[in-house]
């Protein structure tokens, strides 16, 4: 019986929109080690697949860049043909789709000579730092100081702070959308800094940490900061009984 391609399948899916900034998808395929994304649109159909080696330099957005048509195929492809078509085509992935054409997953160049070989496909269970409750991917945690604010990305996204002390759970205090994270975060380390009372009064601290999520549209930015507000707001305050 031969067997389909979905069955070595990544389905941890990392992909980007067509205006996605060049800067933020260099940082993605940084943080999660990977050369290639596909670019879907609203709707999860692929447009095209941009790589690390196009976005090697320049500003932009990922449809600049994106090699098009992306390269497809059903879930149900064999693997043999998949590699026929990874070979022919001269490309590295395939976006796997389903019958709607809608982008379910990825499979490379390894995952198929896996395959061939007759060795079990090898896929981490998931993308570090990847939340699905808000369908973005966060950066490390970093000590909010001058020396540090190289760390944060350089393009839009949302803002968390977090509370650490010794000994304590972690807790995230503040979260906000940004313009451009980066310079949101020099702003908020500079002593000369004026912010409204609540955030002045977290700004006094010296345990804080920041994490930031590559979120290019104002309405996806909007969307997260409001729900994790809520949540914040309904989170009892660090060290409550």
């Amino acid at each position: 019986m031969s067997r389909g391609i979905a069955e070595i399948m990544n389905r941890e899916l990392l992909a980007v929109l067509p205006d996605t900034p060049l800067q933020a998808v260099r940082e993605l395929l940084r943080t999660f080690a990977v050369d290639a994304a596909p670019v879907l649109d609203e709707h999860r159909r692929p447009l095209g697949v941009v790589t690390a080696r196009a976005l090697f330099d320049g500003a932009g957005a990922a449809a600049d860049r994106m090699s098009r048509p992306a390269p497809c195929v059903e879930g149900s492809t064999d693997i043999q043909e998949a590699a026929r078509h990874l070979a022919l085509e001269d490309t590295h992935h395939l976006v796997v789709v389903d019958s709607a054409g809608v982008a379910v997953g990825i499979v490379s160049v390894l995952d198929v000579l896996r395959a061939v070989l007759g060795i079990p496909p090898h896929h981490p269970g998931t993308f570090p730092h990847w939340e699905a409750a808000t369908g973005s991917s966060w950066t490390d945690e970093w000590p909010l100081d001058q020396e540090h604010v190289e760390h944060a990305p350089d393009a839009a996204g949302v803002l968390v702070l977090v509370r650490s002390l010794v000994g304590e759970v972690d807790a995230v205090v503040w979260v906000e959308a940004c313009a451009n994270v980066r310079e949101r975060v020099r702003a908020l380390t500079t002593l000369a800094y004026s912010a409204e009372p609540p955030l002045a009064r977290l700004l006094e601290r010296h345990d804080l940490l920041f994490r930031a999520a590559l979120v290019s549209r104002e309405a996806d930015r909007e969307r997260i900061t409001s729900r994790m507000r809520g949540d914040l707001e309904h989170r009892p305050p660090p060290g409550a009984t």
